[in-house]
């Protein structure tokens, strides 16, 4: 028997992210002296975790499964877990974590390769599918266009569509009354989402390309036709957009099926559209005239600032308006491929769609909530005739309160993911690159450790301070023990910049809405199911029993 040293390497395959390797060394006849271990097998062994996977991206809603693992797993800021064909993550659960991930590091983590990819062929590189330097640019170039000014100049365009969004729910109560009552009495039945949807659209289209849809009166825009057709889910671009995971896009492009000969035709169509009205925009920058009008949407900024190509302008525009197009995620039948935290979240702007469906059934479910709502809006805006400003909509504390706890509990991507690209850390443990960390808003904004015992409660007074003298105030906390206990909108360099855009059209719309008409549940008994594809909501939609409530009358 040979006496000479030998190495021997033992290679078993663990998952497509990590191999174990066991690198012994020492003679054939003795026992190795030596083994070593990958960084990562030895991080995931030490890091907490359930024994076995739970279908974490395959129950609704999505993040409830996560939510029970960080109430029952001691952990120290990590969790890891494996689900389908042995796929590795490692789950962000504390106050450090978070912010390694969102701010301290955050340029460590990118959305997963293979979903940008796709989503670019019909989205373009803009803000939302960029990443490292690229990203920095288009950040720093942006950021000024949703500045806080630029956003509370733009809520008379916003009350001005909800006005519209009002009238158009009347006229629908009135086609569509309660049985037993007759249309002259205010009385009717309306899906909620799809109204909600198409005021979306009709904000972000004149705030950011100058463009009315006019979707709420007409549905027939080609610009919201043509998105619709790109961005609605269908089987087909849900499984490209699987095969985009595991395979280059040349492979994916060469499938041959309907959605890889309509995607580009209509992309073209798109970028088309965008490129007249790009040389329509550049016509009023040179003139004097309607100097303030350009200044007054997101585009005619970003053309003002000069950083970017006709090209990369048309990227943004693309990414802006897919932020508002709800029809994106919202409302399927039933959730056609279940796909995990991979893909790349689309925009927040669909968050006004979603968020208003969640609170009109939650006030449904809380009429002395909706009253107390109602009253401090008619006390604010005693008409709907009555100027409206951004003070009187972010000074009401009771209608701040309202939106922060729906935000909170209805995020609406409620997982997603990233990837690191180098070896990095989180919490003090080594992350190699490679690493897929899974980013749970919908468990972090009900972390008992971050909310405490009243977390899953919809609470709208635990964003109201009130002083010595009674006098209340909105806070932006929520009374929770960190800033990272509510990531919605995420945090740091990376977070939705359109965030206070969002919040401003949320405010609106709940103000009119519920100024006007108190809700309730067209069939109390209604059992939610919750659905979606990557935002949670509800399959089936929220169908409404609207009163007009007198006194707050539309001229």
């Amino acid at each position: 028997m040979s006496t000479a040293k030998e190495r021997v390497a033992l290679l078993v395959p663990a998952t497509a992210l990590e191999t174990l390797a066991v690198m012994a060394t020492g003679t054939a006849d003795e026992r190795p002296t030596t083994i070593f271990l990958y960084a990562m097998l030895i991080n995931f062994l030490l890091l907490a975790g359930p024994l076995v996977g739970a279908s974490v991206f395959m129950r609704h809603p999505r993040g409830v499964v996560t939510l029970e693992w960080i109430r029952k797993i001691p952990n120290e800021g990590l969790i890891h877990f494996r689900e389908a064909l042995n796929y590795s993550f490692v789950l962000v659960t504390s106050q450090q974590a978070l912010m390694d991930v969102l701010h301290t590091r955050s340029y460590d983590f990118v959305k997963p390769h293979g979903g940008r990819e796709f989503l670019a062929r019909g989205l373009g590189y803009g803000l939302i599918l960029s990443e490292g330097e690229a990203h920095r640019t288009q950040r720093k170039a942006l950021t000024p266009a949703f500045s806080i000014k630029n956003i509370r100049a733009m809520y008379n365009l916003m009350w001005g569509k909800t006005l519209v969004f009002l009238q158009q729910l009347e006229r629908e109560i009135y086609h569509n009354p309660t049985p037993g009552t007759s249309p002259g009495q205010g009385i009717g039945h309306v899906e909620i989402g799809s109204w909600a949807n198409r005021l979306t659209l009709d904000i972000i289209g004149p705030a950011a390309v100058g463009r009315d849809f006019q979707s709420l009166e007409n549905e027939n825009d080609p610009i919201s036709q043509n998105f619709s057709a790109i961005l609605k889910p269908s089987g087909e671009l849900l499984l490209l957009f699987g095969a985009s995971l595991l395979l280059p896009q040349w492979i994916v492009k060469s499938i041959p099926c309907k959605s890889n000969i309509v995607l580009p035709r209509k992309v073209r169509h798109l970028r088309t559209l965008f490129h007249d009205i790009l040389t329509e925009k550049r016509a009023q920058l040179q003139s004097e005239k309607s100097a303030n009008e350009v200044d007054g949407d997101i585009l005619g900024t970003m053309m003002r600032g000069g950083e970017f190509s006709d090209s990369e302008l048309v990227d943004q525009m693309l990414t802006f308006l897919a932020a508002g197009v709800s029809l994106i995620l919202t409302h399927l039948p039933k959730p056609l491929f279940e796909q995990p935290s991979n893909w790349p979240e689309i925009g927040q702007h669909e968050t006004t769609a979603g968020a208003l469906t969640w609170c009109c059934y939650h006030l449904s479910l809380n009429p002395d909530i909706q009253e107390k709502l109602r009253q401090e809006i008619r006390a604010t805006i005693p008409s709907l005739s009555s100027p409206v400003t951004w003070q009187d909509l972010e000074g009401m504390p009771y209608l701040n309160g309202v939106c922060q706890e729906v935000l909170r509990l209805y995020p609406t991507v409620p997982m997603t993911g990233r990837e690191a690209v180098r070896q990095t850390s989180i919490a003090g443990k080594v992350i190699p690159k490679g690493t897929t960390i899974a980013l749970c808003p919908y468990t972090i904004n009900r972390s008992p450790d971050f909310w405490g015992e009243t977390a899953d409660q919809f609470l709208p007074e635990r964003w109201i301070d009130s002083d010595k003298s009674g006098k209340q105030t909105p806070n932006k906390h929520g009374g929770a023990s960190t800033n990272f206990a509510q990531i919605t909108f995420l945090h740091g360099p990376r977070a939705c910049i359109g965030k206070d855009f969002a919040k401003a059209e949320f405010r609106c719309a709940v103000a009119g809405l519920f100024g006007l008409f108190n809700a309730e549940l067209k069939d109390p008994a209604q059992k939610i199911t919750f659905g979606g594809t990557l935002t949670s909501q509800p399959v089936e939609g929220i169908n409404l029993k609207l009163t007009k409530v007198d006194g707050w009358e539309l001229n």
